[in-house]
C-alpha cells in the first residue's frame, strides 16, 4: 500500500484537534473554516490549501512550518538538519546540552535504521 500524504495529514490533524479537546465544529469556528471541509481534511479526502493551514495553525497554536511539512508542502530534504534546528530553536541551552541532544538523535536514527534525509516524496519510511 502506498503512502497517502492526505490520509497521513488527516490523521495528524485529527490527533492535534483531539489533544486540544476540540470538536470539529469548534475547531472550524476557531479557524474560520467550513466544518465539512475540515471533516474532509481529517478523512484524507482533500489536500489543505496554504490559507487553510495558516488558519488551522493559529487555531491549534501549532507552528505553521510543522503543518506545511506534514501537509507535504515542504519535503524532508528542504528541512534543516537536526544540529541547525536545535541551535536555532534552542539557542538558549548550553552548547554541551545541544551536542548531547544531537548525539542522542543521531543514535536513534542509527538504531532504527532511518534515513537522516527522510523518506523520498510519497514514500512511507515506516514501511520497509
Amino acid at each position: 500500500m502506498k503512502h497517502d500524504p492526505k490520509i497521513q495529514f488527516g490523521k495528524y490533524l485529527q490527533q492535534l484537534r483531539k489533544e486540544r479537546h476540540l470538536g470539529i465544529r469548534e475547531l472550524a469556528r476557531k479557524a474560520g473554516v467550513d466544518d465539512g471541509g475540515l471533516t474532509r481534511l481529517e478523512q484524507g479526502k482533500v489536500s489543505p490549501r496554504p490559507s487553510t493551514l495558516q488558519a488551522l495553525g493559529a487555531a491549534l497554536e501549532v507552528p505553521l512550518a510543522d503543518l506545511f511539512a506534514r501537509a507535504g508542502y515542504i519535503t524532508p530534504s528542504e528541512l534543516p538538519g537536526m544540529s541547525a534546528y536545535l541551535r536555532t530553536r534552542y539557542d538558549h541551552l548550553p552548547e554541551d546540552t545541544l551536542a548531547s541532544i544531537d548525539e542522542y538523535v543521531k543514535r536513534l536514527i542509527k538504531d532504527h535504521d532511518l534515513d537522516p534525509d527522510g523518506p523520498a516524496p510519497l514514500e512511507d519510511e515506516s514501511k520497509k
